[in-house]
């Protein structure tokens, strides 16, 4: 899995430094310049789940920092694996390289829209608005059809049976819904747990959102930023997930979702939950791709550098794929007691697949 709450070091001339603190600015890590750097200030950092990137750390504090990854980089214009060149420009950029590659270490998006997506992002830019409009071709997987949901198997399936529910409607997150919308999402997520129980014999999943706030401003550019609810099977619960990440959550109930739109948002539930709970800490770093990882790892996807759990490099599209040919398949042969909310829901994709 990708860490955060490391600690980066740089070293070099003053002025170098300097201008590599100014262009650091990522939505995973807080640049510490005021002196001193104290253990206390530090560990405030770690337990909004960012790292920390500084200079001039006393070998005394080095030392205190039990378990934490710590990195030295050099600023200068010579060679090295960890050494940022100022020559060579986009300092940022070199930085995230060091960070994610050679590190392995996860430091979020760029604050300053550095992807070049500026204000919010559009229908243009976003992939199920385009799928929804049929302009992506030879891609036809849409599984579930509500009046105001599609379900598909994402893209990036490491375990079969990987549905997303998405809105039909353009919105950052389900916290955009309005009530009625919010109501007839759950007779959809009834429905694709009874599917997924037909077709894979387990009534062990896990739900989640990562919800955009303000309108998905400072998300990369390929990111999908049109709301998508994830369901996948699993045995992890809340508490599991409390328990791996150390977040705190409160539980919710999805008539008050639409209190979170401001903040991004982590919403959980597994099929053995009670209520859905929900973390909207605006000062909290939550990787978009977080429980994936840890339901990659749950899985037995290797924990290596090819992040397998990254579906913007391990797609899985075969896969993706063979989970509509299951899917479609245990619908086909439980089409006698399906329930005809199901049956009317499904028919379109039966009709051509």
């Amino acid at each position: 899995m990708k860490k955060t709450r490391n600690l980066f070091i740089l070293h070099g001339l003053k002025e170098d430094v300097e201008q590599a603190f100014n262009e650091i600015q990522f939505k995973g890590l807080v640049v510490l310049k005021e002196k001193p750097i104290t253990l206390t200030k530090i560990n405030a950092v770690f337990a909004e789940n960012k790292s920390v990137v500084c200079s001039n750390l006393s070998e005394e504090l080095k030392s205190s920092l039990v378990g934490t990854s710590i990195y030295d980089i050099a600023v200068s214009n010579d060679n090295g694996s960890l050494q940022i060149n100022p020559s060579q420009g986009n300092i940022a950029s070199q930085f995230q390289s060091i960070a994610e590659q050679l590190c392995f270490c996860d430091i979020g998006d760029h604050k300053s829209n550095s992807s070049g997506m500026l204000g919010a992002p559009s229908v243009e830019d976003c992939f199920y608005c385009r799928y929804m409009a049929g302009k992506v071709p030879n891609d036809k997987r849409t599984l579930y059809r509500s009046k105001h949901f599609i379900v598909i198997p994402t893209i990036g399936q490491f375990t079969s049976g990987y549905l997303l529910i998405i809105p039909t409607k353009h919105v950052m997150s389900n916290a955009e819904l309005s009530p009625n919308v919010l109501a007839e999402f759950e007779s959809v997520l009834e429905d694709v747990l009874s599917l997924l129980q037909l077709t894979y014999h387990t009534n062990s999943f896990l739900i989640w959102e990562n919800g955009s706030g303000s309108g998905g401003i400072g998300k990369a550019k390929d990111s999908i930023v049109h709301s998508h609810v994830h369901v996948a099977p699993s045995s992890l619960t809340v508490e599991d997930i409390k328990r791996i990440s150390g977040f705190e959550f409160e539980s919710l109930n999805l008539n008050s979702l639409f209190q979170h739109q401001t903040n991004s948002y982590l919403l959980l539930k597994s099929s053995h939950d009670k209520n859905w709970m929900i973390n909207d800490n605006p000062h909290l770093y939550i990787p978009r791709q977080y429980v994936r990882q840890v339901l990659a790892e749950e899985h037995g996807i290797p924990n290596d550098s090819r992040e397998l759990w990254n579906w913007r490099t391990s797609p899985f599209s075969e896969k993706m794929m063979y989970t509509c040919v299951e899917v479609s398949s245990a619908i086909r042969a439980n089409w006698n007691i399906l329930p005809d909310r199901i049956k009317e829901r499904t028919k379109d994709y039966l009709s051509y697949s």
